[in-house]
Order: structure tokens, then C-alpha cells, then sequence
């Protein structure tokens, strides 16, 4: 092997510091073929991401030296054994999705991932190119930087890969014979190539030269070369031979979720441009799914498009591109998706960048984005999420919304959930069922007074079951403890076939018995046994007659509910009146009030504006047909102002300059005790 090492100076000016090329997707996939699950999980894999996603998708197969025979490892053990090593890799198959976006196992790996890493764009193009001198190839890769570089510690890895590699006989004990994208040799060598990136505009380049071994199908042999922070592990981007030109770039922006009342504009600012050497006509399109009464468009250089334009771009240059929003009357949440194209090169794949606004949303339906349960089964919990749906339409709630566990992470922790008092998670049977940056998001929203509705089988198990679970983390086990106030006792089992209803609990007492079904099939079935954990929680529910607890509520500073078997195993009576009753709780119902009157509160009293407040602040009431009651309640719980609403009021003004800084929930309160509760934030 030979390799030379040079500092080019590119043609193209730098369009952006903060320009972004598209980003190829890079799964290092570690199987073996002597592993029965692997047999079973690694086609799905293969038919829904790789033949999915044959133009934005790269992918590494390691085969490891365990659990059995595989002579792919034999041919490289010590190089796998490395990459083992450098991803921890305890048990196969596993996947690792851009070296820390995402690891577990194939079904794991979802098309909405794939989505959302292409789109997220690279500082750098990778781009690869090989001469084929017969027993020997030389490669050359070039590192383009086209936009800022974060600072790190970087290495470039170059490996090489046969795909496929077919056998007549299974050369393993699970039955396998066809194994796309065998990783056979890196270079310069499994510790990587140090590489400082080139400025902006400028590239980095590594010639290296490997021998092809007989034993391989030559023409099935290629490199793939990919560049890795080598203390964060994140992939920032990822080459091959043959692929596609794409000179388009596209930037992140700042700030990609908003929270704004009815009425209110909100933008998104980005930039674009052409990294290529030649001018290039560009398509950029805006869709959305947002409710028919809001409103958008999009300016590129302060020209304005309803939902399309095509834009010749000078090579080097860039534009701004400004996204805007006014949502309508209809609350919800929306995805808005910039896409862009190139018309001088159709054979590239399409970019594109996401925003998302909430209005008006006072209940989220959060579905978890993991894989079904035996890795086998396509999509997540949004598959079942219409259940949770049909609960709050039950409920009669007129303010409800569904997202995935990504969207409301990003929404809590940029401060755009304003307005959101509750959220129900929808774990399902997924893996994982929940992870660390949700888990922590999550207690930040309930730490500010939101209450939580969580449902699904195996979550307990998944977070504290240290002698199977891989999913444990010191966060979630928190979490479980701490914030939904449990412990858990054991796996489900077949004798947990029925949801009882504590009798001696205030918020759901009488329930009828609820038939916990078998949702998944053949033996997947395990809804948790479970505890209380402290004082605060009260056992709400039970498998059948015995002592067996499968459901538990507390309040602290917030409300919450955890129901150990997924609402999606229940018959449908019996899910809308738990998570109807529920949402009552939450709201502050103690079984009173009628469907009629429940509407009545939930329409009274609208978000505050603005919020964030800062010295002043408004709340639009309406249908105050009686005299209430409101109330300013800090995070301890403490009432610290009260007024009367008078019947028939419009308009609540409130002066927030005596208040501390810090979030609050404010609540308006019927004769009868019927309460609506929002949160605000005063500066």
C-alpha cells in the first residue's frame, strides 16, 4: 500500500461558512452467519433501507467472530475485531447508524432515519474515484470542505467491500447465503487516516493503492471512504465510487421549530448554493402538512414563491432562502419540507430541510420512532398511534396534536412547547422504548408543571432488567424511578391477561375488566409487572384479581399516568375511558362534570401572549358564561395570584414585573371545581 498525501486548492469560493452538502448515509452493519437472528432480521434490513435507498444509503457489513462459524471473519478477524472494539459491540446483529446517531438492532433502522440524515447535510463532500490496474487499484479521495468545519479530531476511513457475496451453501449455521457489502480491508489500517479539514473551499486528498485477492468476485469490489470524529464517533459524511453529482448545498437553520398563537408569522432562515465548478439550474419546492387554513411561502434573495421555483445558480455562489409561516385557526402541528433538485443533473438525489411550527396545541400524542418489538415488523408506534387519538376525541378535547419522540424532544428543548399541558407518550413495543435526550426532555417539561400519560409493554424490562435488557442507561433508569415513580418487579406473562381497576383509587375506580390481547402475535407478549416506587404513587391498576400491579399515577409538581401493557392491546372502549379519564385528572375533572361542560372549560381560556412574557401579558377567554376563579401557581406548587373572573369576560391582562423569571402554570377554575390548566414563561 502506498499513499500520498496533498493540499489541494479547489476552484470553488466558498458559497457559505455555514453551506451544507448532502449527506450520504453510512450504516456499519455487524453480523454473522451463524446468527439465527440475524438470518431472520438482516433481509428486512436489506429490502427496506439498502435496495430503499440504493442512490443515499452506504453500507459496511463486518462479520464478527461469534457466535459461530463464518469464514467472512476468518478472512479478516483482527480488522473486525477492531471496529468491534471501537462501536462496543456486545451481541449481533447490531447496526450502528452514522457512528452515534443510532445503534441496535437491523428493524432498528427506519426510512424516516434515513430521511432525516440525508437532509441534515455535511460540511464536507467525500468523493472517490479508482483506476483499475488489473491485480492492484488506486483510489483517490477527496475531502471538500464547502462549508465550516466543527473543530474535532478526525479521521478518514477507507474500506473496501464485496457486494454481494452469494454462496449455493450456507457457509454459516442460520441458513444465509447472500451477504451484500462484506467488508474485506481498511486503509491506510483500522486506526484511520488523521485528517485536518481543509478551509472552507478548499480540499484535502489520499491516494492509496490495495491489491484485489483472488478470492474475490473483482467486479464486485469497491471502496467506501468516510470521515468520523474520532472522540464523538458522528459520521460527517460518506463517499463511494459512482456516485451521484450533486452540487447543490443546503443549510441547517438556526432555529427549525416554532411555537406561535393563531395569526402569528414565523420564519426560518437558511442559505443554498452551488458547489460545483459550472452555473446550474436548481428546483427548490416547499410542501407542507399543515391544516388547509394555514398559511406559507418561501423567498429565494428576497423574491417571493408560493411552492415552487427553479433558480439558475452562479457556481460559487449563494442565496438566502427565507421559509414563512402564519398558522391558521386549526390548531396543530406541521412539518414544512424544502426540497431541492437540479435540473442540469437529474440523476442526483433530491435535498431537503425540515421546519416544524405548533399552534394552539394544548395535548400532544407523542409516537415513539423505534422499531416494532421482534425487529421484523415495519414502521413504529404511529402504526397504532390512532388509538390514543380516538382517546382524546373521546375526552372531548378539541386541542390535541400526534408528533414523533424526535420532533418533541427538539420542541421541548428549543422552548417551543409553550402551550402543550400534557403529553401522551406512545411507547408500544418498541426498542427503544424511550431514550436518553427524551427521557431528559421529558422531565424538563414535567419539572415545569406538564403531566405525562406513558403506556407499553416491556418498557420496564427495557430500562431496569440489567441480566437481558442492552437499552439500560443510567438517564432512563432515572427516570423510571423518579419521574413515572416506579420499580419494576418482573417480565409479563401470560397470566397478565386482564387490566383491573384498583377500586380504592379516586381517578379510576369501576372500570370494567379490560382483556389485555395478545396485539403482536405468536409469544410477544409481556406486559410488566411493576411497583411503586415512593409514597407519591398510587396503584391504579392490576392483572386480574391478584396483587400484581400493572398500573400507577402520581402528583407531585406535575401529573402522571404509567400503564404497563400498550393501549394498542386493549379493545377500544377500554382505552378511550382510561386515557379519557385520564386527560379529566390532568385538567383537574374529578368525574363531575359532563362531556358538555368539560367542552365548555377547554374552549374558556386561551394561550397567553406573548409568551415568553416579559413585563406584560394577555389571555383571551371566551364562552365565561359563569363567574371562575384564576390562579398563578410557581413550580413549588404554591398559588402566588389569584383574581376573579367575572362572567361573560373576554380578556384576562395580566402584569408579570412583580413575578420572578422562570415557567408557571396558570388555571381557571368553575364553581364545581373544574379547572383548565396552561404553563407560561415570564423573562
Amino acid at each position: 500500500m502506498k499513499k500520498i498525501n496533498l493540499l489541494l486548492s479547489s476552484l470553488i469560493v466558498a458559497s457559505s461558512a455555514f453551506a451544507q452538502a448532502p449527506k450520504f448515509v453510512l450504516f456499519e452493519h455487524f453480523t454473522q452467519a451463524s446468527c439465527g437472528p440475524c438470518a431472520t432480521q438482516n433481509p428486512a434490513f436489506e429490502a427496506n433501507i439498502l435496495n430503499a435507498n440504493l442512490q443515499t444509503v452506504k453500507h459496511i457489513a463486518y462479520h464478527t467472530s461469534w457466535p459461530g462459524v463464518d469464514e467472512m471473519n476468518a478472512a479478516n478477524a483482527a480488522e473486525v475485531a477492531d471496529r468491534v472494539i471501537y462501536y462496543n459491540v456486545t451481541g449481533v446483529p447490531n447496526v450502528v447508524l452514522e457512528g452515534n446517531y443510532k445503534q441496535g438492532a437491523p428493524g432498528a433502522m427506519t426510512q424516516a432515519d434515513v430521511n432525516t440524515q440525508f437532509s441534515m447535510g455535511s460540511p464536507v463532500k467525500i468523493e472517490v474515484s479508482e483506476v483499475d490496474n488489473g491485480a492492484t487499484r488506486d483510489v483517490t479521495v477527496v475531502v471538500k470542505s464547502v462549508g465550516n468545519v466543527p473543530v474535532g479530531t478526525y479521521k478518514l476511513y477507507t474500506a473496501v467491500v464485496e457486494n454481494p457475496i452469494d454462496y449455493t451453501t450456507a457457509p454459516g449455521s442460520n441458513g444465509e447465503t447472500h451477504f451484500p457489502n462484506v467488508f474485506r480491508k481498511m486503509y491506510p489500517s483500522t486506526a484511520g487516516e488523521n485528517v485536518t479539514p481543509a478551509a472552507t473551499g478548499s480540499s484535502v486528498s489520499f491516494n492509496y493503492t490495495y491489491n484485489v485477492s483472488p478470492t474475490w468476485v473483482a467486479a464486485n469490489v469497491k471502496v467506501v471512504s468516510f470521515l468520523q470524529n474520532d472522540v464523538t464517533k458522528e459520521v460527517l459524511n460518506v463517499g463511494t465510487v459512482g456516485d451521484p453529482i450533486i452540487n447543490y448545498s443546503l443549510s441547517t437553520p438556526t432555529i427549525d421549530i416554532s411555537n406561535v398563537a393563531s395569526g402569528t408569522a414565523t420564519s426560518f432562515s437558511l442559505t443554498s448554493g452551488n458547489t460545483g465548478s459550472a452555473d446550474e439550474d436548481f428546483i427548490y419546492t416547499l410542501t407542507n402538512d399543515a391544516p388547509a387554513n394555514w398559511t406559507s411561502n418561501f423567498s429565494i434573495d428576497a423574491n417571493n414563491y408560493a411552492t415552487t421555483a427553479t433558480i439558475t445558480s452562479v457556481a460559487g455562489a449563494s442565496s438566502n432562502i427565507v421559509i414563512n409561516v402564519t398558522p391558521g385557526s386549526t390548531r396543530g402541528i406541521a412539518t414544512y419540507t424544502l426540497t431541492v433538485s437540479s435540473v442540469s443533473n437529474p440523476n442526483s438525489p433530491s435535498m431537503t430541510k425540515k421546519v416544524y411550527v405548533i399552534s394552539g396545541v394544548t395535548d400532544l400524542i407523542v409516537n415513539n420512532s423505534g422499531y416494532v418489538g421482534d425487529g421484523t415488523t415495519a414502521g413504529s408506534a404511529a402504526n397504532w398511534g390512532s388509538i390514543y387519538t380516538d382517546g382524546l376525541v373521546a375526552a372531548n378535547n378539541q386541542g390535541y396534536a400526534s408528533t414523533n419522540d424526535i420532533i418533541m424532544q427538539k420542541a421541548i428543548t428549543n422552548a417551543a412547547f409553550t402551550g402543550v399541558n400534557n403529553v401522551y407518550y406512545n411507547a408500544g413495543w418498541t426498542f427503544p422504548g424511550i431514550t436518553d435526550n427524551v427521557a431528559l426532555a421529558l422531565q424538563d417539561f414535567m419539572d415545569a408543571g406538564g403531566n405525562l400519560f406513558i403506556s407499553g409493554q416491556d418498557l420496564a424490562w427495557e430500562i431496569n432488567d440489567a441480566a437481558t435488557s442492552t437499552f439500560i442507561t443510567p438517564v432512563k433508569t432515572d427516570f423510571f424511578k423518579n419521574y413515572l415513580h416506579a420499580t419494576y418487579v418482573t417480565d409479563g406473562g401470560t397470566t397478565n391477561s386482564s387490566l383491573n381497576a384498583a377500586n380504592t383509587d379516586a381517578i379510576f375506580p369501576d372500570m370494567a375488566v379490560a382483556t389485555i390481547n395478545n396485539y403482536y402475535g405468536g409469544t410477544n407478549f409481556f406486559p410488566d409487572q411493576i411497583a411503586a416506587a415512593d409514597t407519591n404513587a398510587k396503584v391504579i391498576f392490576k392483572y386480574g384479581t391478584s396483587a400484581r400491579i400493572a398500573g400507577i399515577r402520581s402528583q407531585t409538581a406535575y401529573k402522571m399516568v404509567y400503564i404497563a401493557p400498550g393501549m394498542e392491546m386493549l379493545n377500544a372502549v377500554n382505552s378511550n375511558e382510561i386515557i379519557k379519564r385520564a386527560h379529566d385528572w390532568f385538567y383537574g375533572y374529578q368525574g363531575t362534570a359532563s362531556i358538555d361542560e368539560i367542552a365548555e372549560i377547554l374552549s374558556g381560556m386561551g394561550q397567553n401572549y406573548p409568551n415568553p412574557s416579559n413585563g406584560f401579558t394577555s389571555i383571551l377567554l371566551e364562552n365565561i358564561d359563569q363567574n371562575m376563579n384564576f390562579d398563578l401557581i410557581d413550580i413549588t406548587g404554591k398559588v402566588i395570584y389569584s383574581k376573579q373572573v367575572a362572567k361573560g369576560s373576554n380578556r384576562l391582562d395580566l402584569s408579570t414585573t412583580n413575578f420572578a423569571a422562570g415557567k408557571y402554570i396558570y388555571r381557571l377554575t368553575n364553581a364545581k371545581g373544574n379547572a383548565l390548566t396552561k404553563t407560561m414563561v415570564i423573562k
